[in-house]
């Protein structure tokens, strides 16, 4: 009770001003620690989805009330208690939210039979473009998507139109579209429409750069693939250089650089041989023509030719011929070869690597340089042609170069998590942190010194005599060692000198 009992006289003592103070600072003490406690035991809300289109929020809103949990709307999106974040996305995605801000093919749920051939029509290119904006959407670089359709209605009396289509995507800031991707995205949608050619599809992004390439930039991104597959050449040669060598030299103590020439050019080469060495018979005919005949004979003059009958004689000489025909086709061998050499041929590789020596612990700085041999770097050098192909035919070059490299201890790249790791975790510690700091700081400079004030014992009643601020005048109408009721005596004759003396008192602790 003695603590107590310290307060209450503490508190008759206490002017009017200290007496506000003190009430004042328990109000302010005391609503510190309900907004303390309000804080820690309020919900703690996190994004639900953001960058939602209009439509999208407000379904989304709309089912929240239906589900009755409560949710805030804020400039980076919808928010909900933390604990039913993953609950509700996994409700919500299995009923089709958000789509994306573009109607797809749901449109086609409620079955109306007053819809019109025009509005079917609509509708499908509605669904169309909207399917394929959520494709194009699930690639981790773009934010936003939106595709338009261009398809004529097929008309036999008028000349054929090719439908045509445009999409345009706003990435995520630091991302960036690869050609491969880009040329994906252009088949997707050309391979989606009937008739849709992919050189009639147009991929702009939301600053209204196009993406898609014509024919001229088709060989510039030809060439940049190219520039692009002799530098991953390059780099791999590297790393099988320093990979074999680390081991030996040690880690650290090889630089490799090596250019690579490379020929794009391809070759498609038909080629014929015949081989007159080796003939085969292909077919043979033979042809034998024999014949015998009687032919008239005589004298030989005029009376011999002369028809007339009766004058002269004749004689019949047998005759013989033959006749022999012959004839052989040959066929030469041939060879008929179709060769086509795809590009990439390596015709030239230069490599010039760099070795670090060896290093003594004898001297003032810590060690002292010592050049490798001669035959060292010529093992070295040996070592590298292995790992590159070396050909001497193809007028390639290896240089395998010794020289000091420089000392010290070389900077560890501390890895930062990206920001949407460290944001939630900031949000956490910050949440319990931060008032945890404010009550510790209201007790340490205000509660706890006002509790010393309140339970300080008072001090012991005077016995003796007063303290040296009284006038001397009022201390020699004193006895030498006044009592207590010489004390009372004098404060009932001097009230208005008795309260100044207390409150000087009080003043001074």
């Amino acid at each position: 009770m003695a603590p107590l009992t310290n307060i209450a006289e503490r508190l008759k003592l206490m002017s009017p001003k200290q007496k506000f103070a003190l009430i004042v600072s328990v109000t302010l003490s005391l609503t510190a620690i309900i907004l303390f406690i309000t804080w820690i035991n309020r919900a703690d809300y996190q994004v639900l989805y953001s960058n939602l289109s209009e439509e999208d929020s407000s379904q989304i809103i709309q089912r929240l009330k239906e589900l009755k949990v409560p949710y805030r709307v804020t400039p980076g999106g919808i928010m909900v208690p933390s604990n039913k974040v993953y609950s509700l996305r996994l409700q919500l995605a299995g009923e089709g939210l958000p789509q994306g801000g573009a109607v797809g093919f749901e449109i086609f749920d409620k079955t109306n039979f007053a819809m019109t051939d025009f509005l079917q029509k609509v509708n499908y290119q509605r669904a169309l473009q909207g399917e394929l904006a959520r494709t194009i959407r699930s690639l981790s670089e773009v934010q936003q998507c939106r595709v338009h359709l261009s398809i004529p209605e097929k008309n036999l009396f008028s000349e054929e139109e090719r439908p045509k289509a445009s999409v345009v995507v706003q990435l995520k800031p630091g991302r960036r579209l690869s050609q491969n991707q880009i040329q994906g995205i252009v088949h997707l949608v050309s391979s989606s429409v009937e008739g849709l050619d992919p050189a009639d599809v147009t991929v702009i992004d939301s600053k209204g750069n196009l993406l898609t390439s014509s024919s001229g930039d088709s060989l510039i991104a030809a060439t940049a693939t190219q520039l692009q597959f002799q530098h991953l050449v390059e780099k791999h040669l590297e790393e099988r250089i320093v990979n074999l060598l680390e081991p030996v030299v040690g880690k650290n103590k090889v630089k490799a650089r090596v250019s690579v020439r490379i020929d794009f050019t391809k070759v498609e080469t038909t080629e014929e041989k015949f081989d007159p060495d080796s003939q085969v018979v292909r077919s043979e005919q033979k042809r034998i023509e024999k014949s015998m005949k009687n032919t008239p004979g005589g004298v030989p003059g005029v009376k011999s030719n002369l028809p007339t009958r009766g004058i002269g004689k004749t004689s019949v000489v047998p005759g013989y011929s033959e006749k022999k025909n012959e004839v052989i086709n040959y066929e030469i061998s041939k060879i008929i070869s179709h060769q086509i050499n795809p590009p990439g041929k390596i015709e030239r590789i230069s490599a010039v690597v760099l070795v670090d020596g060896n290093y003594t612990t004898e001297g003032e700085k810590g060690g002292k340089y010592i050049p490798r041999t001669e035959e060292e770097l010529k093992k070295l050098e040996d070592i590298v042609k292995k790992a590159v192909g070396f050909d001497p035919k193809r007028g390639d070059e290896v240089k395998v170069i010794n020289m000091p490299f420089e000392t010290g201890t070389p900077f560890e790249v501390e890895t930062v998590p990206e920001e949407k790791e460290i944001l939630p975790l900031v949000i956490t510690v910050a949440k319990y942190a931060l008032p945890l700091l404010a009550l510790i700081l209201l007790f340490l400079f205000v509660i706890r010194p006002l509790m010393k004030v309140l339970t300080m014992p008072q001090p012991p009643k005077l016995k003796m005599e007063l303290p040296q601020r009284v006038e001397d005048v009022e201390r020699m109408m004193l006895p030498e060692k006044p009592s207590r009721e010489h004390i009372l005596e004098w404060a009932r004759k001097n009230p208005q000198k008795a309260a100044q003396l207390v409150k000087n008192w009080l003043e001074e602790g």
